[in-house]
């Protein structure tokens, strides 16, 4: 299957190809500069990108254009002279009245508002979730499930055995590989499943991808919390995502939602559904399957999160889906870094160390005892928290 060209990553020409192999030629060996000839590992260590993007780059596969830039300017060669020029300066969009960057930006920041009002930890300082925010790694995920008669979600994901048997990769391959490069087996990056425990950072997983959509893309990153919507998937973007986005108390303007619409059938939406376990449904999969394959989502990208035991006992329904798991915080071994110290000296930052000691107690032990319904969507800073609480015991 050929993939789609995506705007946030570019290729080589036949032409660039070769300008690029004739001017490593020429030039000198870093350590031996009697010799010419970089190999891949010079060019890499010059250009900052890795030895696989290196690789990737001298085969013509398509890849960020920030690191082209990196390599051109390593290269010493004018980025044009490698890639055709009209894909790497497209024409300008036609003019909208409407910011649908900002409109998109400004929704989901409502929902990080309301997500960092929750981890305003007991000595009165807010928490911002991008400032304590640690990349965690995912890994495909082989779906074999074992259906049990007496499932329930409490009894959580250690009923379910796992078979995973590929590499992890961490953060910053996910984003590159599968979300820029539209690099998964059975979508081919359009659809995808982040599932994990609760608390494992989830949510938050869904907020660092719509800002790379903002960032690196022309797409449009739509975040929805599915424990608000009670209707239809698609009946709730036109009648209470677009109305409250558009600022409206009875319905969205007919100018929106015929945009939205074009929007969605041209392929520049990513839907961001958090939360597929908190629907307040019994089959919440099974209901949200055939909404997502009407034929107005034909184009868009969808990244669905859930939690694991719910996806192992009903995620058949959306079989098409490439399903990542979210890796634990690693305690650090050598190779991997201390992510769980790495989170608590972003939470208490601000604090001195005799408060922070007492406060990592304290409000960790609120979080914990407060009653289950006031629990929000999963995130990852209370997940490392309590994980880190019973580590201590």
């Amino acid at each position: 299957m050929s993939k789609t060209p995506n705007s946030s990553t570019i290729g080589l020409t036949p032409e660039g190809l070769e300008k690029v192999r004739e001017r490593m030629a020429q030039l000198p060996r870093p350590e031996k500069p009697d010799k010419k000839g970089w190999t891949n590992g010079d060019l890499a260590e010059k250009s900052g990108v890795s030895i696989d993007t290196v690789k990737r780059f001298l085969k013509k596969e398509r890849i960020r254009r920030d690191f082209i830039t990196w390599i051109a300017q390593a290269l010493n060669l004018e980025i044009t002279e490698i890639v055709h020029r009209h894909e790497w300066n497209p024409p300008s969009p036609p003019a909208t009245q409407i910011d649908w960057r900002e409109t998109c930006r400004v929704a989901a920041q409502t929902k990080r508002q309301a997500a960092n009002s929750f981890f305003a930890n007991d000595l009165g300082r807010k928490i911002d979730l991008n400032e304590i925010h640690v990349p965690l790694g995912l890994i495909e995920r082989q779906q074999k499930p074992q259906p049990r008669d007496d499932f329930s979600p409490q009894t959580g994901s250690q009923a379910y055995q796992e078979a995973e048997k590929l590499t992890p990769l961490s953060y910053d391959e996910f984003c590159e590989k599968v979300l820029a490069n539209s690099d998964s087996p059975k979508s081919k990056g359009k659809r995808l499943a982040v599932i994990g425990e609760p608390g494992a950072g989830k949510t938050t997983q869904l907020f660092k991808i719509g800002d790379r959509i903002l960032a690196e893309t022309e797409y449009l990153p739509v975040w929805i919390s599915l424990a608000e919507v009670k209707k239809p998937l698609c009946q709730y973007l036109i009648e209470d995502w677009l109305r409250i986005a558009a600022g409206k108390l009875d319905a969205a303007p007919a100018e929106w939602v015929k945009e939205f619409n074009e929007l969605l059938t041209a392929g520049k939406i990513w839907l961001l559904l958090d939360g597929a376990d908190e629907m307040g449904i019994a089959d919440s999969l099974g209901t949200l399957s055939p909404q997502l394959r009407e034929r107005v989502f034909d184009k868009v990208r969808i990244v669905i999160s859930c939690r694991l035991n719910i996806w192992e006992a009903t995620g058949n329904s959306l079989s098409d889906f490439d399903t990542y798991r979210m890796l634990d915080f690693s305690y650090g071994d050598g190779e991997n870094c201390d992510q769980v110290k790495l989170f608590i000296d972003r939470w208490f930052t601000p604090l001195n160390p005799p408060l922070a000691s007492y406060a990592l107690l304290t409000s960790f032990l609120t979080k914990a005892l407060r009653p289950r319904p006031e629990r929000p969507p999963g995130d990852g800073s209370l997940g490392v928290g309590l994980t880190t609480r019973n580590r201590l015991n």
